[in-house]
């Protein structure tokens, strides 16, 4: 999964936010119909990024099958009243007030976390005609984001759904096309690999990229119903498990994957029930909590993601935030 991020200050930016949008729908084999309403959707997005947030970002996903995922993010004044805000005719800038609501009705899912006078965070996926619905007891979200005034991420995340949850987290050193190369390997071997243990899986993944420059990543095995992580990590990519207030860290290894990867080793961790477990890049800064996000985590995982990437990204890096929670 990669993600396109569009930075909103005006009425031209909007113009190259609905111009890539539809540049996503082919890529996401979208349907005629569903990349109209994915075109309305960001363009309307983006419109009250600029207009009521004072700017702020979009974020565009390919988003699973033949499904798009749309981020707007602003730290604007916030939405006194959400349910409000996704009437037609309710508007607090003298606009005609139907972009909220025509976001509802062309998404097959939206979700919204707003706070007065700390911004509004909007999440819209569009499907297509025909395309299945999850039956997944487990509901991932994340965004994968390059460096500002680079094309391509050097982070990647990748999952599979099997009798457990399997999930990769994985930053190419540094940032720019080598960077995206080493996490573009590291995903492939990730799907190719047998599902094994995850240290298995990592020294699958550490033979694929000694040919790259190398990375840090962290395969993780969730499994709810049996309440149990088993984690192995190298290098900088942090997590946590978050239950009752509070953050279990996940332990990761020194190393460069690819490279030095020595210490591979795989720690199982219990998972409680209503559990939320996040992973995130260096791309992240590490001093802050989710206690401070009051209703958030009971928001889509993609949206807790977007909320953490936009107040947490340190700007100086590729920058990767995924969730993982159960439905």
């Amino acid at each position: 999964m990669y993600t396109i991020s569009i930075r909103v200050d005006g009425a031209d930016q909007v113009g190259e936010a609905r111009r890539r949008a539809a540049t996503v729908a082919r890529e996401a084999h979208l349907d005629e119909t569903a990349a109209g309403r994915l075109a309305i959707i960001v363009t309307e997005l983006a419109n009250n990024v600029w207009r009521h947030g004072g700017g702020g970002e979009v974020l565009i996903s390919n988003f699973g099958d033949r499904c798009v995922e749309t981020l707007a993010l602003d730290r604007g004044p916030g939405l006194s009243d959400v349910a409000r805000c996704f009437q037609d005719g309710y508007s607090t800038a003298g606009s005609s007030g139907t972009g909220l609501g025509a976001v509802g009705r062309l998404s097959y899912h939206t979700d919204v976390y707003s706070v007065l006078g700390k911004g509004t965070a909007v999440l819209s996926r569009v499907r297509a005609t025909g395309a299945p619905e999850s039956d997944s007891s487990v509901m991932v979200g994340g965004v994968a984001v390059p460096m500002r005034n680079e094309t391509v991420c050097g982070d990647a995340f990748a999952w599979a759904d099997d009798a457990a949850l399997y999930l990769l987290v994985v930053d190419g050193l540094g940032h720019g096309p080598g960077a995206a190369d080493c996490a573009s390997a590291a995903v492939a071997a990730f799907h190719d690999a047998h599902r094994a243990t995850p240290v298995e899986l990592m020294r699958d993944i550490h033979a694929a990229l000694r040919a790259t420059r190398g990375a840090a990543a962290s395969v993780a095995r969730i499994d709810f119903p049996r309440r149990e992580l088993r984690y192995s990590g190298v290098g900088n990519i942090a997590g946590f498990i978050w239950s009752d207030g509070a953050a279990k860290h996940l332990l990761s290894h020194p190393g460069i994957v690819g490279h030095d990867a020595r210490n591979v080793r795989e720690i199982t961790y219990a998972l409680p029930a209503g559990a939320l477990v996040l992973l995130y890049s260096d791309g992240i800064g590490t001093h802050w909590s989710l206690s401070a996000y009051d209703g958030l985590l009971h928001r889509d995982p993609s949206l807790i993601a977007g909320v953490i990437y936009r107040d947490q990204s340190r700007g100086r890096d590729d920058a990767t935030v995924v969730v993982v929670r159960s439905r």
